[in-house]
């Protein structure tokens, strides 16, 4: 398939590397670049495909889970590096297009390509995107993408964020994991951590699948699966709510234990799931139906997907990261224990906007953790409070 079909407003996980990186700037952009908006420069037709698309801006992002408040004092993500693991190119022209239609200033943005060869474009670049060499073949692509997390790692990255499905055409955990689950540990060592999609296929772990199950490397331990929600805003656009997305990739693990750290309201202990790691660990907007602004070769489009969750809880983690070394003089680490020591404690209420309603056909959101929307979405502010009091 050609790139350009490849780059197209599709549905499935991970096949657009802009799906995450566009939407992550309306987050991120202002804490890689500084404070403040600028008046956006619009041409009248991209005014006129803004408003047809009819997706959330990235205003409406920052406010909708309270990142404001963390610019207002200067929170912006300074000195954090943020790796970007994915499958297709490259369009600068659309990035362009999507900072100069939203007032931002342009992404420093570097690029690694391919994962087997990795060298450094800009090496004091914030963002950084690894290429994989998709090659169809299982054991070649889950060998190239654990280059590239390596990549990441050796390269100095703060945080990664995966919006692919490690198992490629495949479905088969247990192969990849046995080239990526070591590598991963390698990273909690280093105290950087993992953001991973957790799919788009509800409670299935590949597409076309008649099993249940759950997406890998999402269900790693020592990985962060992100799920999603249908976000709503009131008509004034403050947070109005949430809901479980239909196709949120969750529920448990058929081949990993349950780790120690992994337990709070809503787990379950002492049935057949009780002994399995449970996913996804946290949420964020995903619905195409309430998704995000992107642009593809110059025009306005709305994409949605768990690929968008997890680059944005990354750059939340960007924003914690910095407030906790500029307190404590130490790096924030590893998510997983730090997000659920916060779900276990008196915080819970203030950290998570608790998904209650909703199923992504074979589990139901409820409250404190679930098979859909594990804890989740963020009040950003209350995060990095809580994670540095």
């Amino acid at each position: 398939m050609d790139r350009d079909k490849r780059r197209g407003l599709s549905k499935g996980m991970g096949k657009t590397w802009w799906r995450g990186i566009t939407a992550l700037l309306g987050v991120v952009a202002l804490a890689t670049n500084g404070l403040g908006m600028a008046p956006p420069r619009l041409t009248e037709a991209q005014s006129a495909q803004q408003a047809r698309a009819a997706g959330y801006k990235p205003a409406q992002l920052i406010s909708a889970y309270n990142v404001s408040p963390l610019f207002t004092r200067g929170i912006t993500g300074t000195g954090q590096t943020i790796a970007f693991i994915e499958i297709d190119g490259i369009s600068t022209q659309d990035l362009s297009v999507f900072d100069q239609s939203f007032g931002l200033p342009p992404a420093r943005l570097s690029v690694y390509i391919p994962a087997r060869a990795t060298h450094a474009l800009a090496p004091g670049a914030r963002l950084r995107v690894y290429e994989v060499v998709n090659t169809g073949q299982l054991r070649t692509y889950s060998g190239y993408l654990a280059s590239a997390v390596q990549g990441a790692i050796s390269g100095g990255a703060t945080i990664i964020s995966i919006s692919l499905r490690g198992t490629g055409r495949f479905c088969s955990t247990a192969l990849a994991a046995s080239y990526l689950h070591s590598v991963f540990q390698a990273a909690t060592a280093k105290g950087i951590p993992v953001f991973a999609a957790s799919g788009d296929y509800g409670a299935q772990p590949c597409p076309k699948s008649n099993t249940v199950g759950v997406v890998y490397p999402a269900s790693d331990p020592y990985v962060t699966g992100v799920g999603g929600t249908r976000l709503s805003l009131t008509s004034t656009g403050a947070y109005a709510g949430e809901t479980a997305w239909v196709k949120s990739g969750g529920g448990y693990s058929s081949y990993f234990s349950r780790p120690s750290w992994q337990h709070g309201p809503g787990l379950s202990t002492g049935t057949s799931t009780g002994a399995h790691r449970g996913v996804p660990d946290v949420a964020f907007d995903a619905a195409p139906q309430t998704g995000v602004i992107v642009y593809l070769q110059g025009h306005a489009g709305v994409v949605g997907g768990t690929s968008l969750g997890a680059p944005c809880w990354a750059a939340m983690w960007a924003l914690a990261a910095q407030y906790h070394l500029s307190r404590t003089g130490h790096a924030l680490g590893w998510a997983n224990p730090l997000l659920y020591g916060i779900a276990n404690s008196s915080q819970r209420t203030r950290v998570f906007h608790d998904v209650t309603v909703g199923t992504n056909g074979a589990y139901q959101a409820g409250a404190g953790w679930d098979a859909v929307t594990g804890w989740g979405s963020p009040n950003a502010d209350a995060l990095v409070t809580a994670l540095t009091p």
